[in-house]
């Protein structure tokens, strides 16, 4: 058995790969889809690291056997995730006590010198929660949730209020509206008429392999009087070999919140895929958010726990 350290140039095809042949023959998201991966790489990590953090990509590691991928952490900010090939779960274990030593630097050093080390595992996987139960990891209350729809197998309508309009990416040639509004979706403290969004991480994005068959959706306000008429968006990445997609982020802002418009955005998520051929679209959730997908044709299909362990 060799571990390695991920190398971005020599290894993504290869990681990227074993994350499809998992999902292909488990058909869920116990391990994450190749789709997260190049997020993880070509969006998130250029957030962390202007929020002068680490990388996450930088603390992937990968077990082989034999030169095929069996195992990996995948981590992604101050949260571990581990992914394992079947009927090599004895591993797991064993990659947990490797990532608590060598994916410290991702966590911040608490006052009494101790660290708040979180593993993510999903609760269908009862044997890794389990070990980390025995491990002395304690699982919070708040929990995610991997939520998906087939695309093929729906009847849906786009229903907007009048003035409003459902748009795709190359419709709508505005980048720095549509990542600004992203944004103040998740900051609603930061609305501003002039607000504008660092654009590094949404130009970086561009460089997925991934990018060209992937799209935008959003949804603008005809009616408004500032620069800025994005209400809704989101980003969707889409694994033609899996026929898979994956949502992510997702945002409403907050003064344009229950007027049917992210329900209105979503059906036009599963449309275009719909359009695409894709099998299957997911994305994930925390709790109140997930009553919204579900009300917008999304099933929940697992329940996410996150795991807690104080290691110095």
């Amino acid at each position: 058995m060799k571990i390695k350290k991920f190398n971005l140039e020599n290894d993504l095809k290869q990681l990227e790969s074993f994350l499809r042949n998992q999902y292909l023959e488990n058909k869920n998201m116990t391990s994450w889809l190749p789709e997260r991966l190049h997020d993880l790489i070509y969006r998130m990590d250029t957030q962390y690291t202007n929020a002068k953090k680490n990388k996450s990509s930088d603390y992937i590691f990968i077990w082989e056997n034999n030169d095929e991928i069996v195992g990996c952490i995948l981590p992604d900010g101050d949260a571990i995730y581990i992914s394992i090939k079947n009927d090599y779960g004895a591993l797991y274990k064993t990659i947990v006590s490797y990532a608590e030593e060598h994916c410290k630097p991702l966590f911040e050093i608490l006052e009494d010198g101790s660290i708040d080390f979180l593993v993510i595992t999903n609760d269908s996987l009862k044997d890794r929660t389990r070990i980390l139960e025995e491990n002395g990891y304690i699982r919070q209350k708040e929990e995610d949730y991997d939520n998906y729809v087939y695309p093929q197998e729906t009847n849906i309508e786009v229903n907007l209020p009048i003035g409003y309009k459902l748009l795709y990416g190359n419709e709508y040639p505005d980048e720095e509206n549509k990542w600004s509004a992203c944004n103040l979706g998740f900051h609603p403290d930061l609305e501003s008429p002039n607000y504008r969004n660092n654009m590094e991480a949404y130009n970086s994005r561009k460089k997925s392999s991934m990018y060209k068959d992937s799209f935008e959706c959003l949804v603008i306000d005809e009616n408004a009087t500032e620069q800025n008429n994005v209400c809704s968006y989101c980003f969707v990445y889409i694994d033609k070999e899996s026929k898979t997609a994956f949502i992510e982020p997702v945002s409403t802002r907050e003064k344009y919140r229950h007027k049917g418009i992210g329900t209105a955005m979503m059906h036009g998520v599963i449309l275009k895929c719909k359009e695409l051929g894709i099998e299957k679209c997911y994305v994930n959730s925390y709790d109140w958010r997930r009553k919204f997908y579900n009300a917008s044709g999304f099933i929940t299909e697992d329940s996410i726990g996150f795991y807690h362990k104080k290691i110095k």
